[in-house]
């Protein structure tokens, strides 16, 4: 018996070593790390450390457009490459790294799910409500949750000459993004910025869940050990009172009356979902994943853009001096619509300049081929798990310039003085070939194609809102320069923490501008 068992080991481990090896040798041709052909323990140490993001970057710096980082892992730096492989007529779909975002095991959602039919189904009977067709006030429930946060902290965060008012920006902005999309998503607004709280430790224990969920992710057997019986009791579940799992019970709840004998019938978000033949399970799903990753990613846009612009001088008195010439040309209304905020250049350039230098979506989103395939020139073989790197695509030098390091919203436009005085003129584009290439590569942010976001659009229209709304009205600064995030950390979502700033009312505004900001918002 002990010979046969010794037998056994023998064999096992002659097979383990064998298919190390052959894991090894079909990338052996791709460069990176020397210890990651062997072993995940580079890309694990990285993913729960929150630093893959940045890290990603320096390898591409080193060895060039195509990474192997893992036995079973590239990662592609080059843009027109990843809008390549994601392009909807693509032969690359997802990997089973989306398994990890399954907010309640085993139950799919448009984040997790591989199958192409389920999902191009799933997307169809979800895009009236994600495009506002047929959904009564959806700009007007965003106005309203922008006028209470305002109102917050006018009431209580306000600083004078005289009195400081610290506040966390960071967290206030997450409260009215939760605010906004539970409005949009549920009917029902949380409650966030009336009660200026993390109501049920949401944001607490949603980021305490992102190093684990980033794992699971990257090592999708995982996934199965976790919807065991002997762990299931650990995953978020609709009977807890705190965090993942108290938004999925309210999901379950609010879903619940949309269906059944007596359901009721609205004209919002989920109601379109409904009319157009979603189910009861797939609607609790989805009504929580839009909480989840609605919330976050619009958040880290909205603190990160206005903590880059209000620290960048020239950049914040060009969208200040563009902002209060609409208003005084009344071409700005209170509140501001969103097609006045999209008619505002140096805005949306500030706004896509935000987006590529803090970019929220920060994870490897892996693709995979059926057979052999090519990617930045090289013979990828068929089953390789295929990620790209946020940092090296949206820094890349050839698309952006040779100052891609750098916050600079210019880079998007150029002023054109023709004769005229400084500071007059017209804002128009450059070299349009290549806008359109840094706008094409941008948008990878959120996706493209057959999995492209499809919360994109109300995302940019409470983004162009609230860029508006506080800057014609607060001035922000920075209450620790040398460090003015206390915490940033990237598991697939980049979020930051602890953005500490003194926000004041803008002197350098008339009466009468001041007026028209502030009377009907803050109604």
């Amino acid at each position: 018996m002990p010979y046969l068992l010794l037998l056994v080991s023998a064999l096992a481990g002659a097979y383990l070593a064998v298919q190390r090896v052959y894991s090894w040798n079909r990338l052996r041709h791709i460069p990176g790390p020397p210890w990651c052909g062997w072993s995940d323990i580079w890309m694990l140490r990285r993913a729960w450390s929150g630093s893959m993001y940045k890290d990603l970057g320096k390898l591409h710096q080193q060895y060039g457009s195509l990474v192997r980082v893992a036995p079973n892992y590239v990662i592609c730096g080059d843009p027109a490459e990843v809008r390549r492989m994601w392009a909807v007529r693509s032969e690359w779909d997802r990997g089973l790294w989306f398994k990890g975002f399954q907010l309640d095991p085993p139950k799919d959602n448009l984040i997790s799910m591989l199958d192409n039919e389920l999902h191009a189904s799933l997307r169809t009977k979800m895009a009236a409500g994600y495009a506002g067709k047929g959904i009564d006030g959806l700009h007007e429930s965003i106005d309203a949750q922008i006028a209470r946060f305002v109102t917050l902290i006018e009431s209580k965060y306000l600083s004078t000459d005289t009195k400081l008012r610290a506040v966390d920006f960071a967290r206030k902005v997450q409260y009215l993004t939760l605010d906004v999309i539970s409005t949009i998503a549920f009917g029902r607004t949380f409650g966030f910025l009336e009660q200026d709280d993390d109501m049920f430790d949401h944001i607490k224990t949603t980021e305490d869940s992102l190093p684990l969920m980033q794992m699971i992710a990257l090592v999708p057997w995982l996934l199965g050990l976790l919807q065991s019986r002997v762990f299931k009791m650990f995953m978020p579940s609709h009977k807890d009172v705190v965090g993942l799992g108290k938004v999925l019970s309210i999901a379950k709840e609010v879903v619940a009356e949309r269906y059944g004998d007596n359901k009721i019938t609205k004209n919002d978000m989920l109601g379109s979902f409904v009319a157009h033949g979603l189910s009861q399970q797939h609607a609790e799903a989805e009504s929580a994943v839009q909480i989840a990753a609605g919330s976050d990613t619009t958040a880290t846009s909205l603190r990160t853009g206005i903590l880059s612009i209000a620290t960048s001088p020239q950049v914040h008195a060009t969208l200040l001096a563009e902002i209060d010439s609409a208003i005084a040309q009344g071409r700005i209304s209170s509140p501001i619509t969103d097609a006045e905020a999209r008619a505002l250049p140096y805005l949306q350039a500030c706004i896509k300049e935000t987006l590529r230098f803090w970019p929220p979506i920060t994870g490897i989103v892996p693709r995979v081929c059926p057979r052999e395939a090519k990617v930045c020139g090289v013979n990828v073989p068929a089953g390789t798990n295929v990620g790209w790197s946020a940092w090296a695509v949206l820094r890349d030098e050839g698309v952006f310039g040779k100052d891609a390091g750098v916050f600079w919203p210019g880079r998007w436009l150029m002023r054109v003085y023709e004769g005229a005085e400084e500071g007059e003129g017209e804002w128009e584009e450059k070299d349009k070939e290549r806008l359109k290439r840094m706008e094409r590569t941008v948008e990878l942010v959120f996706g493209q194609g057959k999995w492209g976001c499809m919360g994109k659009g109300i995302a940019m229209i409470e983004i162009n809102k609230v860029f508006v709304e506080l800057f014609r009205r607060f001035d922000f600064a920075v209450l620790n320069p040398a460090q003015p995030i206390e915490y940033e950390f990237g598991y697939g979502l980049q979020m930051q923490k602890g953005i500490y700033m003194r926000i004041s009312r803008r002197k350098d505004l008339d009466t009468s501008t001041r007026n028209s900001a502030d009377v009907q918002v803050s109604e």
